[in-house]
C-alpha cells in the first residue's frame, strides 16, 4: 500500500472516529422511524376496519329495529367522537328516532353532528333533518335557527323548502312562498313536485 492509500485509509479511519457514531444512531433512528410509521400505518388502517364493521353493524341493527339498537349506536358514537363514523352514525341514529317518534332523541344525535364539527356536507344534513324535527315539534323559530348558516348549494333547496313549511305554518303565506319559489330555483333541485303543490295550495289558501 504506497503512502496516497496509507493516507485514504487514516482518513477514513478519523472521520469513521469522529463521525461513526452519529451515523450508525442516525440509521438506527431513521430504521425505528420506517418501521414506527408502518405500525402506525398498519394500526390506523386496522382501526378503520374496525370502526367501519362497527359502523356496518350500527346501521345494520337500526335497520331491523332490534332490540337494544338504539343504546348500541349510542355506545358506538360515544366511542367514535369526532370521527367520520362516529357521525354517520349519529346521522342514522337521528333518521331512526326520527321515525320511531323519538324526536328528543332524534334532536341530540343531529346536534351532535354540527357540534362536533363534521365537515361541510355531513354538517349540512344534520342541519336540514333537524330542522325537519324542530318543525314537526312546532319549534319554529330554533327551525329557522339552524338553518341560518352557509350551506353547501347541493342543500339549499332542502333548506328553503322547510323554511317554507315553517313560515307557511306561522301564516306568513308571503314569507312561505318566497321560500318555496327559492327552493324551486335552487341548483340542482329534485324537490320540484313536491314543492310545487305546497306552492300551489298557498295560492288556494
Amino acid at each position: 500500500m504506497d503512502q496516497t492509500e496509507e493516507q485514504q485509509v487514516e482518513r477514513i479511519k478519523e472521520f469513521w472516529a469522529e463521525h461513526g457514531k452519529g451515523i450508525i444512531a442516525g440509521a438506527i433512528i431513521g430504521l425505528g422511524l420506517f418501521f414506527g410509521w408502518r405500525y402506525y400505518d398498519k394500526a390506523t388502517i386496522e382501526a378503520q376496519n374496525t370502526a367501519s364493521r362497527g359502523y356496518e353493524a350500527v346501521v345494520s341493527q337500526l335497520d331491523a329495529g332490534e332490540e337494544g339498537a338504539i343504546t348500541n349506536a349510542q355506545s358506538f358514537i360515544k366511542s367514535h367522537q369526532d370521527s367520520q363514523y362516529g357521525y354517520l352514525a349519529a346521522l342514522q341514529l337521528g333518521r331512526f328516532a326520527a321515525q320511531e317518534g323519538d324526536l328528543a332523541t332524534a334532536v341530540t344525535s343531529f346536534q351532535s353532528v354540527i357540534d362536533g364539527g363534521a365537515d361541510d356536507n355531513l354538517s349540512a344534513i344534520a342541519r336540514v333533518r333537524l330542522a325537519r324535527v324542530l318543525t314537526a315539534q312546532e319549534q319554529f323559530q330554533p327551525a329557522l335557527d339552524v338553518l341560518n348558516a352557509e350551506l353547501p348549494k347541493a342543500y339549499l333547496a332542502f333548506a328553503n323548502e322547510i323554511k317554507g313549511d315553517v313560515y307557511a305554518a306561522q301564516g306568513d303565506i308571503a314569507k312561505a312562498r318566497e321560500a318555496y319559489e327559492s327552493a324551486l330555483n335552487s341548483d340542482g333541485s329534485t324537490l320540484s313536485p313536491a314543492v310545487e303543490l305546497k306552492l300551489n295550495s298557498l295560492a288556494k289558501s
